[in-house]
């Protein structure tokens, strides 16, 4: 809210300048753009503040194309690392349910030796049950 603010504030005054300007800079002025001679097909009549603005506009866009070439290498940058994290994470993924699937089929093998070690003492203990400690066989 204060950011809305603080730009009204300043942009408001701007706004009314930019118009005083326009309005006081409205006649037409003589561009060359032969350096050396006075050719009239270089030259052209146009309003100052339009001369002006267009620059301004001109530079702005120049200064941001400029500033996005030079920031072209930090984007590939970013780019790159995304992929690789995206690559990681998929990683993880793949590694997580490897491990998963090998700690369900280790309880498997345990319960399948529990089982067995089970049935391996259930016959023994049974046989010596019907027998007795004293009673021969």
């Amino acid at each position: 809210m204060i950011s809305k603010i603080v730009s009204f504030i300043v942009l408001v005054p701007l706004a009314i300048l930019l118009v005083v300007f326009c309005v006081a800079n409205r006649e037409d002025i003589s561009v060359s753009l032969d350096p050396i001679g006075t050719l009239p097909q270089l030259a052209f009549q146009a309003p100052l503040f339009v001369l002006l603005i267009g620059s301004l506009i001109a530079g702005l866009l120049l200064g941001g194309l400029g500033t996005w070439m030079t920031q072209s290498h930090y984007r590939a940058k970013s780019a790159r690392r995304r992929r690789e994290v995206e690559n990681l994470r998929h990683e993880v993924e793949l590694s997580n349910e490897r491990l998963r699937r090998l700690r369900e089929e280790r309880d498997r093998e345990d319960v399948a030796k529990q089982a067995a070690l089970a049935n391996a003492m259930t016959p023994a203990s049974t046989s010596r049950a019907l027998t007795g400690p004293g009673v021969a066989a």
